[in-house]
Order: structure tokens, then sequence, then C-alpha cells
């Protein structure tokens, strides 16, 4: 009746009603059950460690160790569509194997398995890494062929990456392979791992760049590409404390001084925004790595 959790989920995910609804079931006496599903009677949290502590790999293993549970014995063997990407995340995060490998590909969202963000008409969003925000004509050309060859809407994102929007399932292989012949790779825009690492144009161009943001941004986002998290990772690279990158705002974030970085974690521009937390000062490139 008040149609909550119809609209984008946001309400759900961060807001009251997780809070509302189990203090409605407390008052009346009900033992509200905190199991990620049917099949494994655990939170999520507890998952995760029980994986971690026990070093467990696949899902099998993770039903049989968590099949002793609050209710005596798990209901299912095979596991469901709440359970399946979430132990596929926590084995992912945990151990950064392949996700496909070791009969893992069954576990994943559709998105993992295509390489594409399905949308809300059933076609799906190609986004290839453009690391650092920094390409070439060449490779421009390249997304805008594809795009009129395959009917597809593009638009720039916030990370700095474009967006192909509207392709068909039976095209993504053919799409992929046209943009992996161009140098091109997956941006992972569906997964939880690094997204991207933001930059400005930094000293190579801008009047007030203190250090070359864009090399750093691109080193960094290579560097830490395709490791998987409990959450996507986004990271910024400004060249000064104007921070065009928004850095601050990231889960981490490097800011040029005159003697080197400055680097912040734990910044977010989500449903729950916050202001990162400097963490180090003037540290140099290698050093900053390091720390990261």
């Amino acid at each position: 009746q008040t149609k909550c959790g119809t609209g984008c989920g946001g309400c759900i995910s961060t807001g009251p009603v997780k809070g509302i609804i189990a203090s409605k079931l407390k008052e009346l006496g009900i033992d509200k059950k905190e199991g990620l599903c049917g099949c494994i009677p655990f939170s999520r949290k507890e998952v995760f460690d029980i994986v971690k502590v026990k070093g467990l790999r696949s899902f099998k293993d993770i039903l049989s160790a968590t099949a002793e549970g609050r209710e005596g014995r798990s209901v299912c063997t095979g596991g469901c569509e709440i359970c399946k990407p979430a132990v596929a995340s926590i084995l992912a995060s945990l151990w950064n194997e392949h996700i496909l490998e070791k009969g893992r590909n069954v576990l994943q969202d559709t998105n993992d398995r295509f390489l594409a963000n399905i949308q809300r008409n059933g076609t799906y969003s190609v986004i290839p890494r453009i690391a650092g925000g920094e390409i070439t004509p060449k490779m421009l050309k390249v997304i805008a062929e594809v795009g009129d060859e395959y009917g597809l809407y593009t638009k720039v994102t916030g990370g700095q990456r474009i967006d192909l929007f509207g392709a068909q399932r039976r095209d993504l292989p053919v799409i992929w392979k046209k943009l992996v012949e161009a140098g091109f790779e997956s941006g992972h825009a569906y997964a939880k791992s690094l997204r991207t690492v933001k930059s400005c144009v930094g000293s190579t161009w801008c009047r007030y760049g203190m250090q070359d943001s864009v090399t750093f941004a691109v080193r960094l986002e290579n560097r830490y590409k395709g490791l998987r998290s409990p959450h996507k990772l986004k990271g910024g690279v400004s060249g000064c404390v104007r921070e065009c990158a928004e850095a601050q705002g990231k889960d981490f974030g490097v800011v040029a001084t005159d003697k080197g970085w400055n680097l912040y974690v734990c910044g977010n521009g989500g449903a729950r925004p916050a202001h990162a937390q400097l963490l180090v000062s003037d540290v140099d490139d290698d050093t900053c790595i390091k720390i990261i």
C-alpha cells in the first residue's frame, strides 16, 4: 500500500525502512532472522568472516560450512538468486581469483558474465576502460564507429569514460571483439571492483598544476584495475588544491602539493556523502602507492 521500495530502492538499502520493520517486529514479539537467505542462516558480514577464517574457496564448501546455523540446518543445497551472487562477491574480494573459474561462473550476476550492465529495457551498456580519462583520437574513432554500427546511445560518464547504451546481448561478443582489437578492455562498470581513477589535466597543461596528475592517475588505475572488493572502489588524482578531480570525495584520493602528494581515504559521494580524511602529506609517487 505504501509502494515502499518500488522506486530506486534507496529507502530500503540506505534509508530507515529496515529499522522501522525491525522495530515493529520486536514490538510484536517476532524474532527477526538476520540470515542472508533461506539457504544460509548467517548475515553477509558473518558469511564473509566464516569464509575468511576457514579459507573457503567454493560455493559448495560455504553451503556446507554454514548449514548448521541458528535454525539448525540450511534448508537449501543448491543456492538461490540471493546467496549465489553474494557468495561470488565474497570469494572474489577475498581471494581475487578469476571470477569465472572453478565453477564460479554460475554464481555471477548476468552483468559479470556478459561484461556489460543490463538496463531497464533488457539491453546492455558497455563501458570500456579509459584509465585516468586519457584517450587518443584513434580510440575515440573506434568507439564512434561501434556506436554507429550498432545504433548505440553514447554518454560521457562522471568517471571520465564513454558509455555505450542499448547493446543487444547477441551483439556483445562482437562489440567487445572490436573494442579489444582497438586496445580497450572492460572497465568493470558492472562489478564490485575498482571503477575509475579520475584526474584533472595537471601540470602538463594547467597553469595551476603542481604535479602530473594524469600520469599518476593512469598508473594507479592500471595497478588496481580488476581488483575485486566488497563494494565498488573509486579514486581521484588532482593536480592542485583546486581539486578538479574531486579526489577528496573518493574511496582514495590524491591531491598534489609542491612537495609531492597528499593522500586522502574513506571519502564518498553516494547516498551517504563523506569527506575523505587526510592520511599522509607530501609523499612521492612510490611512497603514496605503497601506502595505498
